[in-house]
């Protein structure tokens, strides 16, 4: 019995093929949606804002809404969303950025 390459050979079964193609496909999707950068530790106590150089929102898709501040060092903070000094320090970026989100 010759033995290679057929259309029972799994390689060239177009089911397989699908299939594989596929779990390819809704992989990339899955990734494509991942947040880029979400926040799981926080600022135990406010940050002097004379430090803190702009801020941006974390994605929506992320399990907690945070804010990521960036220092003029170039670190990045996450501080919660609901902290009343997160929210006035996201006013005075808003004003002095003419209502832009600070570039991070």
């Amino acid at each position: 019995m010759r033995r290679g390459i057929g259309p029972t050979d799994p390689v060239h079964n177009p089911a397989v093929l699908l299939l594989v193609c596929a779990a390819t496909l809704t992989e990339g999707l899955r990734m494509a949606n991942k947040p880029r950068k979400c926040c799981f530790d926080f600022a135990k106590r406010q940050f002097p804002l004379k430090r803190l150089q702009s801020y941006k929102l974390t994605s929506q898709l992320c399990s907690n809404q945070a804010v990521m501040f960036k220092t003029y060092a170039g670190k990045l903070v996450c501080a919660r969303a609901s902290e009343p000094w997160v929210k006035e320090y996201i006013q005075h970026f808003d004003k002095k950025n003419a209502g832009k989100q600070g570039q991070l």
